[in-house]
């Protein structure tokens, strides 16, 4: 599908999912396409482009991706943002050693009060509202091998590492209702590995798992047949995490059976994207 339409489609999907927050990654299109269609629908964004994207070569230059998070002007107020930098010559130490949190981008925001409670006696209270969050979008490695495993949990540690180090300069400590986190990405891992383990070991749940008992059957399904990774791939390294303590999940989307899918596997029509979305309805745990 060439990039105009398959662009539109991906947007056109984003727009009607109709999220407070959108967290996405290999994004390689963000300045022409993604950034103006979602703006024009009420949404802003932050981008992380990744330094060393292998699409710089694929495309002598023109294009690199990177993860962005968007989110709805109207309901949410950006108080600040982190972007984990990884130094180019931490390749080269052992992967425990390497300070590697993947592609990752760090966002805080504040719940805006309604538009009626912004102005005259309402503006105080809108004003010292702590009701925050914290969202990150993550991309980790994707070889499928020993050392691929071992790199993912080790990113998933620095990651998680670089989040609570900026809930902490945010002011809100390390206390769990202050600025609870919401993490959501590519992780490359599926369930059993230790990648996945981290989030969880560290406070988080995955939504869906929390809400269906169960990951998704499969949240990418790729049909290769060139020369770049030929086969088949279908498998769950998709997921949302939420701080457990601080969130409900009341609702998650469901995902499409394989025969509404077909045996090209995807992207295919109405799925424009190797990836499904996925998409999560969260509340916050009212204090005791």
């Amino acid at each position: 599908m060439a990039w105009p339409k398959r662009g539109f489609e991906l947007t056109r999907k984003i727009i009607d999912a109709d999220a407070d927050v959108v967290c996405l990654q290999e994004v390689d299109h963000y300045h022409d396409t993604f950034r103006p269609a979602l703006h024009a629908q009420g949404y802003d964004g932050v981008y992380r482009e990744d330094e060393w994207s292998p699409c710089i070569k694929t495309t002598d230059g023109k294009l690199a991706d990177g993860v962005a998070i968007f989110y709805k002007r109207e309901k949410l107020e950006l108080l600040g943002m982190h972007v984990p930098f990884t130094p180019r010559d931490v390749k080269v130490p052992p992967i425990e050693e390497r300070r590697d949190a993947g592609k990752c981008l760090v966002a805080r925001f504040r719940m805006r009060a309604p538009i009626e409670q912004r102005r005259g006696t309402g503006w105080r209270d809108y004003t010292c509202a702590k009701l925050d969050f914290i969202v990150a979008t993550l991309h980790l490695a994707s070889e499928k091998n020993e050392e691929g495993v071992k790199r993912r949990e080790a990113q998933a540690l620095c990651a998680m590492k670089e989040i609570l180090t900026f809930k902490a300069m945010s002011g809100a400590g390390r206390e769990d209702r202050l600025s609870p986190i919401v993490v959501a990405g590519d992780l490359n891992a599926q369930p059993h590995e230790p990648a996945v383990e981290v989030f969880k070991k560290l406070g988080l749940m995955s939504c869906y798992a929390r809400h269906i008992r169960a990951e998704p059957l499969f949240t990418t399904w790729k049909i290769r047949t060139g020369p770049y990774k030929p086969g088949e791939a279908k498998m769950t390294i998709d997921y949302i995490f939420a701080q457990h303590s601080a969130f409900d999940v009341y609702d998650v989307l469901a995902m499409p059976r394989s025969d509404e899918i077909g045996p090209k596997g995807l992207p295919c029509r109405g799925h424009p994207s190797d990836h499904l979305m996925l998409k999560a309805s969260l509340e916050f745990i009212a204090e005791p």
